[in-house]
């Protein structure tokens, strides 16, 4: 039986080892933390594969190519490569028709919400057109979709020619009160994405042409894109004319359209799936061997390589009725080129689709 000198050193000792064993820990686990997630920063798991939960997709249809014949490319970007990209992108399913697609009634309504009462005709792909009998504008609305293009005959009654422009903000209040009336301001625009251009009417061509700043400008054309999606701009077929476009004029101290184009079709976000990616190199090589579509071809020419200075991902915000949204590569240039290419992997898409509108 231990005597009580006994105990009381064999306590003493282990008081001594817990406090040191509650030192070390305190130490050692704040320690292992600290790494542990340095290690995760360092070494991140990869991300689960694509789902390609649409299986074979079809591909995109872009409009004609402003392109034409063979073009040579030279990189010099700020890397000096090309960049590193994501292996895989969200795909997503897009509305080609609207709720109340042939519906005519509904297709009335709306077109008397815009301003335009009096129908004229119907095409056999259900558009119909109407006028505005107090300006002859014209309104063609799409039955299944609910887009449109409006314009008033400006050629023959330049009214604005030698007044001044409104200001981009005036023609921009003035497209959301125009929009607000049919129920067709979208609630993904992004706003502080707005470009606008300065325009002024050239009598002897009978035809609006770009001038360099708002004080020379007669009409103000302003171009309306969506907000990014998973940190990706949406892009239209031509940047510097996007799919909600509107040209304005001043008419008796009011902004006032003379033209413009809605083309939206909403992206439903709930139906997504992942799709694997083109890397930089094989879309460097397609763009190279004229696989790409140019939206803007600025003022490069054959004879002289583009400069490419920027490459990046991005979705395609289609003209057409499509039904999936997709990542592209983009291609930006010197002298306003743009270029995309499609960036899905070719084996998931379906080579049906045909090029031009």
């Amino acid at each position: 039986m231990p005597t009580l000198t006994e105990t009381a050193v064999t306590a003493r000792k282990v008081i001594k080892y817990s406090i040191i064993g509650i030192i070390g820990i305190s130490i050692l686990v704040p320690a292992f933390n600290a790494f542990q997630s340095y290690w995760e920063k360092t070494h991140p798991a990869p991300p689960p594969g694509p789902t390609v939960a649409f299986g074979q997709i079809p591909a995109i249809i872009f409009p004609q190519s402003q392109a034409q014949g063979q073009y040579q490319f030279q990189l010099q970007t700020i890397e000096g490569v090309l960049p590193s990209m994501p292996t895989q992108a969200k795909v997503y399913f897009v509305f080609t028709v609207g709720p109340k697609f042939f519906d005519e009634e509904k297709t009335r309504e709306k077109a008397l919400l815009l301003g335009f009462p009096n129908e004229i005709t119907r095409d056999p792909y259900y558009r119909y057109t109407f006028r505005n009998p107090q300006n002859n504008a014209i309104l063609k609305l799409d039955m299944l979709n609910e887009n449109f293009e409006v314009r008033y005959p400006f050629e023959a009654d330049p009214f604005f020619a030698g007044l001044a422009s409104p200001t981009p903000q005036q023609a921009l209040n003035e497209i959301k009160n125009f929009l607000s009336r049919g129920n067709s301001w979208p609630n993904d625009l992004d706003e502080e994405k707005t470009k606008n251009f300065f325009l002024k009417y050239n009598q002897e061509r009978r035809e609006l042409t770009l001038v360099p700043s708002l004080s020379e400008a007669e009409v103000v054309k302003v171009n309306l894109f969506r907000a990014d999606l998973e940190g990706l701009p949406i892009l239209p077929p031509n940047p510097q004319d996007s799919n909600i476009s509107f040209f304005v004029a001043q008419k008796e101290g009011k902004p006032t359209i003379i033209a413009g184009k809605y083309i939206h079709f909403p992206i439903h976000q709930e139906q997504v799936a992942t799709y694997p990616l083109k890397n930089s190199t094989l879309a460097w090589e397609e763009l190279k061997a004229g696989k790409a579509y140019v939206g803007n071809l600025g003022s490069n020419t054959p004879d002289k390589p583009i400069i490419i200075r920027r490459i990046y991902l991005a979705y395609f915000d289609p003209s057409l009725p499509q039904n999936f949204l997709q990542p592209i590569f983009v291609f930006e240039g010197d002298n306003d080129f743009i270029a995309y290419l499609p960036a899905i992997e070719s084996s998931w898409i379906k080579e049906t689709a045909s090029t031009g509108e």
